[in-house]
C-alpha cells in the first residue's frame, strides 16, 4: 500500500517542480527583456525625460497662477451664507467676464473657492467662540458620535455637511497675476454686502457699546460704594469688617471683577464681530499648486514615457500579427 501511495505522490511532485521552473523562467524572461528594453532605448528615455521636464517647466511658467488664502469666520449667520456668496461671486469670475464688478482689478481673478479649517475639538467645545454654550457643545458632540457609528469618522469630519459647521473657513482666491492687499480687501467687502445682515451688524455693535457704557457706569458706582466703606472703616464707624469673605465689600469687589471681564469680552466682540464675514489672516500671492497647477514639469515626463511604452508595445503587437 505504501508503495502505491509513493507512486501517486511522484507525479504531483513533478508537476510542482515543472510549475516552479516555468514561473522562474517567465520571471527571468521579464527581467531580462525589461533590462534589454531600457538598455536599447536608454538615450530615447533620457531625451523624453529631459524634453518632458523642459516643456512642463515652460507650461508651468506660462500658465502660472497665484493663490491668496483668507481665513474668515461668519457672524450673525451660518456658513451657508458664506458658501452661497462665494459661489455667486465665482460664477461672475467664470461666466461674466465682460460684466463690471465692484472689485478692485477683478479681471485678474480666475476663480474663488471656500473650504473649512478642520478643527474638531473647537467644533465640539465651542472654544473659538469664547461662549459657554453647553447645550450646543453637547449637540455637536452627540451629532459626531451618532454619525461616526454609521461610517468612517475621518470621512464624516471632512463631509460637506459637517465642514460647513466649522467656525473658521478658508477662502482661496486664485488670480492670473499678483494682486495687492486692496484687491483682496475689495473681495471681502463685496462678500459682506447684505442689507439684512448689515442692519443686524450695526444693531449688535450699538448694543455692545451701550452695554460697555452701562457696565462702566455700574463700576463707577461700585467704586464709590467701596470708597465709602473704606472711609467708614478708617473712621471706625463701620459695622462691617473688610476682611470678612461674606461682607458686602467683598461682594461688590467680585461684582466689579465680573463686570470688568464682561467689558473685556465686549471689546473683543467689537473687533471680531465688526463684519458679517470677518477676515482673520490673509496670505498673498502664493504660487498656486492646487490640482495639477505648477506640477506639469513632473507630469509631462511621466506622460511622455507612458506614451513611448504604449507606442512601442503597439509596434511589437503589429510585428507579431504580421508573422502569424
Amino acid at each position: 500500500m505504501s508503495n502505491k501511495n509513493e507512486q501517486n505522490n511522484i507525479p504531483e511532485e513533478i508537476d510542482l517542480y515543472n510549475l516552479r521552473a516555468v514561473i522562474s523562467k517567465a520571471i527571468n524572461n521579464v527581467v531580462m527583456n525589461t533590462f534589454l528594453f531600457f538598455k536599447k532605448n536608454a538615450y530615447k528615455l533620457v531625451l523624453l525625460l529631459f524634453c518632458g521636464a523642459l516643456l512642463g517647466g515652460l507650461a508651468d511658467y506660462f500658465t502660472r497662477s497665484y493663490l491668496a488664502e483668507v481665513v474668515v469666520n461668519s457672524n450673525f449667520t451660518t456658513n451657508d451664507y458664506l458658501y452661497s456668496r462665494v459661489d455667486q461671486l465665482n460664477n461672475h469670475f467664470i461666466q461674466n467676464k465682460n460684466k463690471e464688478l465692484p472689485i478692485s482689478n477683478y479681471k485678474k481673478f480666475s476663480r474663488i473657492e471656500v473650504e473649512p479649517v478642520i478643527d474638531v475639538y473647537s467644533f465640539v467645545s465651542n472654544t473659538t467662540l469664547n461662549v459657554a454654550n453647553n447645550a450646543q457643545n453637547s449637540q455637536n458632540f452627540e451629532m459626531l458620535k451618532l454619525m461616526a457609528e454609521k461610517g468612517d469618522i475621518n470621512k464624516i469630519i471632512e463631509d460637506e455637511i459637517t465642514s460647513k459647521n466649522y467656525y473658521f473657513q478658508k477662502i482661496n482666491i486664485i488670480s492670473k497675476e499678483k494682486v495687492d492687499e486692496k484687491d483682496i480687501k475689495s473681495i471681502i467687502k463685496h462678500l459682506n454686502k447684505d442689507t439684512y445682515f448689515d442692519s443686524i451688524l450695526h444693531l449688535n455693535i450699538e448694543n455692545i457699546k451701550e452695554r460697555i457704557v452701562k457696565r462702566d457706569s455700574t463700576i463707577s458706582q461700585i467704586n464709590k460704594l467701596i470708597q465709602s466703606y473704606s472711609s467708614s472703616i478708617a473712621s471706625g464707624n463701620a459695622s462691617v469688617m473688610f476682611k470678612n469673605e461674606n461682607s458686602e465689600v467683598n461682594s461688590l469687589i467680585n461684582q466689579k471683577n465680573e463686570l470688568i471681564q464682561k467689558i473685556e469680552q465686549d471689546k473683543l466682540s467689537l473687533i471680531s464681530q465688526n463684519k458679517i464675514i470677518k477676515e482673520n489672516t490673509i496670505v498673498y500671492n502664493k504660487i498656486n499648486d492646487k490640482g495639477i497647477a505648477n506640477k506639469l514639469k513632473f507630469l509631462f515626463p511621466v506622460l511622455f514615457i507612458f506614451l513611448f511604452f504604449v507606442i512601442d508595445y503597439l509596434k511589437y503587437l503589429n510585428k507579431k500579427s504580421q508573422k502569424a
